[in-house]
């Protein structure tokens, strides 16, 4: 029985050793990526310091590249609240349209009751829950087969 066991948790959680293998190799690369990134930058702005500091004075050249670089970080984060909002406003679309699609308060109320017509499984149970179901169908427009064409 206990090898049954440990045959079934190979083929159920077989791939879970190497996926999480996989996820570290990936973790550690994206680190070792990040740090020469980062070495990039700076050695990239410290380029920039030394040659506009030959053009200009050091205090000079600092100023500038402080300045590109607090005019792209506004940037950044102009784009960034934009995107934001924009996703913001299609979530709020998303929800008004789900608050359009829902039935209206009385039909809310009738399906609110409906758990309870449910318990006595009575024929007029049936009954109101088809009649409930066949308005609900008929307030979307659902199962009208007349055309324009017509």
């Amino acid at each position: 029985m206990l090898q049954l066991m440990q045959h079934l948790g190979v083929l159920a959680f077989g791939k879970v050793r190497p996926t999480a293998r996989r996820v570290a190799r990936s973790l550690i690369g994206a680190v070792v990526a990040g740090i020469f990134g980062l070495t990039t930058y700076i050695a990239l702005f410290l380029a920039l310091g030394i040659y506009l500091s030959r053009e200009y004075d050091p205090v000079t050249a600092a100023l500038i590249i402080a300045a590109v670089t607090a005019v792209a970080a506004v940037v950044v984060i102009g784009v960034v609240s934009a995107l934001n909002r924009r996703s913001e406003r299609r979530l709020l679309a998303r929800q008004r349209a789900a608050r359009a699609r829902l039935p209206d308060p009385v039909t809310l109320q009738i399906l609110a009751g409906l758990p309870t017509m449910m318990r006595g499984k009575s024929l007029f149970a049936t009954l109101a829950i088809a009649a409930v179901v066949f308005a609900m169908a008929k307030s979307q427009g659902t199962g009208s087969t007349r055309s324009d064409d017509d």
